[in-house]
């Protein structure tokens, strides 16, 4: 099956597959070839590509869709990223240590800072899916 995951701005994998499984709404979705027709909202996790050939490919997906239609699984992510060559989980603990306390900061602000809550809020959720990702290639 051919395996998509897209967002606005690149394409982070499109190739041929033997397996995948996704971060749904409700808890991870498996994949296989043959699988029936869907659209699936997706969460905040780490996609996992068994790529033909056997290497599998890990990507951090910040929410979207997914649509799997015969042997087509086209993902259109909110945003995405791709662990780096030399993970560093250290690094990316500090992200999320400074994403919550934005958060906090927002929160403190009351109803001034509303407007700015979501976005506060989705840095947290990004980052810890990339810790997820960083942690799970550095093991």
């Amino acid at each position: 099956m051919r395996v998509q995951i897209v967002t606005p701005d690149a394409s982070f994998f499109d190739g041929e597959a033997d397996s995948t499984v996704l971060p749904g709404w409700d808890g991870e979705m498996g994949v296989l070839p043959g699988h029936a027709p869907l659209i699936a909202r997706l969460g905040h996790g780490v996609a996992r590509v068994q790529a033909k050939g056997g290497q599998q490919v890990r990507i951090a997906v910040y929410g979207g869709f997914v649509k799997i239609q015969a042997d087509l699984v086209t993902v259109l992510a909110g945003g995405a990223a791709k662990a780096p060559e030399a993970p560093d989980e250290a690094a990316a603990r500090k992200a999320l240590e400074a994403a919550r306390k934005r958060l906090d900061e927002v929160r403190a602000q009351g109803k001034a800072g509303a407007a700015q809550l979501p976005e506060a809020e989705e840095g947290v959720r990004r980052a810890q899916t990339f810790l997820r990702l960083v942690a799970r290639a550095s093991a």
